[in-house]
């Protein structure tokens, strides 16, 4: 992982960003973790390793790698809360619609993507996301067993 933090940083440098101490953990966190944080997660989480971050620190930065592409943001109809995940890769998302968990899928092929949405609609296309929605397995499960 520490090849695609370094790889991350040089974006964010490209972009025209400085990166701080705190801007840098943020980013590692989101790389290492695969469980789809609020800003709010990520400050706790956080606070044990650097206790002078900050929750305005935390949503200024996550604000910033949004606009570096580096992050998504996936509103959740479930908790009603904002979370967020590394997109240094392109992949999807499921979100199931009874519990409000999040995975990522990659076995996806992505690359057709971008060329064939800007022929059928004439935009410069400069970025995408996707996501599906349905029942996880454990919820499908419990639904089952309830019948």
């Amino acid at each position: 992982m520490a090849e695609e933090l370094e790889h991350a940083l040089q974006q964010v440098k490209a972009a025209g960003y400085k990166m701080t101490p705190q801007r840098k953990l943020i980013l590692d966190y989101l790389i290492n973790h695969e469980t789809h944080p609020t800003a709010e997660m990520i400050y706790q989480d956080l606070q044990q390793q650097d206790e002078q971050i900050s929750l305005a620190t935390v949503y200024n930065t996550l604000e910033m790698l949004l606009g570096t592409q580096l992050v998504l943001a996936i509103d959740s109809d479930q908790d009603g809360k904002r979370h967020y995940d590394y997109f240094g890769h392109p992949h999807y998302h499921a979100i199931c619609t009874n519990c409000g968990r999040i995975v990522d899928g990659e076995n996806f092929d992505f690359s057709q993507l971008p060329n064939t949405a800007a022929n059928e609609t004439g935009y410069l296309i400069t970025g995408y996301e996707a996501t599906v929605k349905g029942l996880c397995p454990e919820c499908q499960r419990k639904l089952e067993n309830q019948k």
